[in-house]
């Protein structure tokens, strides 16, 4: 799986990023020129390419009042399967560095998938995953990893 990234902070409006961190939380998750996000933050928010630009949006759903699935990712099977239909997913591209799952950071594919959904005035993005390649889940223990080719750092 993935429940952390990395991404080049130049590629994104600072306004995005107010939504998002305080000054403190920014300078905290800092790592030079990179921002880092996890799913277990207060506010976890992947970034999304988008046509005018990199746009910030809410990492899945943590709320159990909200009426969306209760997880930050989607399986691959599960989109091929359908269950994710009643909410017009759309497939968009994340653009991380690096990735981190059970303590190990790796560099993400290039292009890494996500899918885009809204119900009602929310808007929610939940990262596509496959199953674990026997590397993968050697390095991380997860038997789930995000879809395209991984680099294993040493």
């Amino acid at each position: 799986m993935c429940a952390g990234i990395s991404f080049y902070i130049d590629k994104i409006n600072p306004v995005e990023l107010e939504q998002f961190f305080t000054s403190k939380e920014f300078e905290k998750q800092r790592k030079g020129r990179l921002v880092q996000s996890f799913f277990w933050q207060d506010k976890p928010f992947l970034p999304v390419e988008e046509d005018d630009g990199v746009k910030l949006y809410h990492w899945g759903n943590r709320d159990s009042l909200l009426k969306l699935p209760k997880t930050g990712w989607a399986k691959q099977e599960s989109l091929q399967d359908g269950r994710w239909d009643w909410l017009a997913p759309k497939v968009v591209t994340v653009p991380s560095v690096m990735g981190y799952e059970k303590k190990k950071w790796f560099k993400t594919p290039e292009g890494l998938k996500a899918i885009k959904v809204r119900h009602h005035n929310i808007t929610r993005v939940y990262m596509m995953t496959t199953k674990a390649s026997s590397v993968f889940m050697e390095y991380t223990g997860h038997d789930r990893m995000p879809i395209g080719k991984v680099i294993y750092l040493k």
